[in-house]
């Protein structure tokens, strides 16, 4: 794990309108999921394919809001996988989901089972296979989440959040043992992801801060690797990634005279 201490945005970043761009934005996207939700249901009810189509462009439609509204762009840096993998990633803010949504071609999510009854969102989640779990149900949560994803696994990206929630840059949470467990089952290659989210879109709140959010790609582990350690690895390449990030987003909010 990294050793330095990396910097944490402040509770109030973004300021007075950065909660008014964010009140703007969220009104926008919540209202374009509701019309494009009803417009593309029929399509995405008869074909899966249909709901990739919708969800990516959905997606794609945010990024631009996001961009236009707020005055944050998405960077994607690395190779971003094409086929069958476990992507594990770091996870800030929901701005992780609909970036990762956006690039991969056949995503499909590690997600609590109450997102299932979200309207519109919890039935195009359902529609791309993503697997829904009862964080409290222990170690039959374990075996859901696995067999879940042996029946998702071909041709799929599967994308699993191995801190199991939420989790505010520069705050420790320990990464647990599932992310190991479904690399085991699914005898599929392992991607790393690091992201500064966070910093530009919290992970409560309404405020959205202008800048360059950066989703990279770190690499694969490839099927079939010895799993001693595994865990340790992940975790420290991930945090060792973000931390970089988080250091990039706090120059670059700097530079713009919104960090001090």
């Amino acid at each position: 794990m990294s050793t330095s201490q990396p910097p944490k945005p402040p509770e109030s970043l973004g300021g007075p309108l950065g909660a008014l761009r964010g009140l703007i934005f969220i009104a926008g996207m919540y209202g374009l999921l509701l019309v494009m939700g009803l417009l593309c249901l029929i399509p995405s009810l008869l074909s899966r394919e249909g709901s990739i189509i919708f969800i990516h462009a959905y997606c794609k439609a945010v990024l631009w809001m996001l961009r236009v509204i707020v005055g944050t762009r998405v960077e994607y840096r690395g190779e971003i996988p094409q086929g069958p993998c476990i992507v594990a990633s770091k996870h800030q803010s929901f701005l992780d989901i609909i970036a990762l949504t956006r690039v991969l071609p056949r995503p499909a999510f590690v997600m609590k089972k109450s997102i299932r009854y979200v309207p519109v969102l919890g039935a195009y989640a359902e529609r791309l296979g993503s697997i829904p779990i009862d964080r409290s149900a222990g170690k039959e949560a374990m075996h859901v989440m696995l067999r879940g994803a042996m029946e998702q696994a071909k041709g799929r990206q599967i994308i699993i959040y191995p801190q199991g929630t939420r989790v505010r840059p520069g705050a420790n949470m320990p990464f647990r043992s599932g992310v190991v467990r479904l690399y085991e089952a699914t005898a599929a290659p392992l991607v790393l992801v690091a992201l500064n989210t966070g910093w530009f879109w919290p992970r409560t709140g309404i405020r959205r801060t202008p800048g360059t959010v950066v989703v990279e790609f770190l690499g694969k582990i490839e099927a079939g690797r010895p799993t001693a350690g595994l865990l340790d690895q992940i975790g420290g390449r991930i945090e060792e990634g973000a931390d970089r990030l988080a250091t990039e987003a706090a120059a670059e909010l700097r530079g713009r005279g919104l960090l001090e």
